[in-house]
């Protein structure tokens, strides 16, 4: 997760947490994102690498764009099969159409559509993919919207902010094709993963919710939140649940005669 603003980069202060626990995509979301006879793939804002990682086994040539050094560190120590860029989505390192596909996991709100767009168009080749995706807990599921319900609560309290605040805010606009790009079209995926008390700990402290407060404070959350998955999951220990997930990905081709 990155951006060009300051916030986005806040995400290097757990970049090791966040490697550690971040989901990537799942497998039938790249089988529709990824073009036939894929060549060269850029994964833009790459943070640690959870989706690079996928991509350097089904693509030859991988290039991950990541503005954080802290993100772009442990990236490059877990995936060196990837060639890892420091960039952003409005100003990449990189040549004029040289990309057959470029790939955003749940970072395109970190950016500027309408300096974005254009960006990745001069990447892009003429009929190269553009995709979107977005991995989330499944809040249609009631029991993760209960623990999504206060786990915000708490961290409301140790910011103290009022909990309405802290409600989640999904509504991201989607990227505008305007005339670089074909409409898009959309898939909607569920999967779920095993994961612990300590995972499931550990991957709700990566929200961005848990990153903006203090390092003490997101202890505190921590330890509230074992303690809600032990009393009300009965989940601790070895003990593995499958927490549901729900994936939205966004596919759109860069029209061959569009200017940029």
């Amino acid at each position: 997760m990155a951006e060009s603003g300051t916030r986005g980069l806040s995400f290097g202060e757990i970049a090791d947490r966040y490697d550690r626990f971040r989901p990537s995509a799942p497998a039938p979301a790249l089988d529709w994102l990824l073009p036939d006879g894929c060549e060269t793939v850029v994964d833009l804002a790459a943070g640690t690498g959870a989706l690079t990682r996928r991509l350097v086994s089904r693509v030859p040539q991988v290039v991950a764009v990541e503005p954080d050094p802290r993100m772009r560190e442990t990236l490059a120590r877990n995936c060196p099969e990837a060639r890892l860029l420091a960039g952003t989505a409005e100003r990449m390192p990189l040549p004029d159409g040289g990309a057959d596909a470029l790939l955003i996991s749940m970072a395109w709100h970190w950016m500027d559509p309408q300096r974005a767009m254009p960006e990745i168009a001069r990447v892009l080749r003429g009929g190269g993919t553009f995709g979107v995706l977005w991995n989330h807990r499944d809040l249609s599921v009631p029991w993760v919207a209960g623990l999504d319900v206060f786990t915000r609560a708490l961290r409301a309290r140790e910011s103290g902010q009022d909990v309405t605040t802290q409600a989640p805010t999904r509504n991201v606009m989607d990227p505008p094709t305007g005339s670089l790009f074909s409409p898009l079209v959309e898939l909607r995926l569920t999967w779920s993963m095993p994961v612990t008390a300590e995972e499931l700990v550990g991957h709700l402290g990566t929200d961005a919710g848990a990153i903006a407060l203090s390092a003490d404070a997101r202890h505190a959350v921590d330890e509230r939140v074992a303690g809600y998955l032990h009393d009300e999951l009965g989940l601790s220990g070895d003990r593995k649940i499958e927490l549901p997930m729900a994936c939205r990905c966004l596919r759109t081709t860069r029209n061959p005669d569009a200017a940029t």
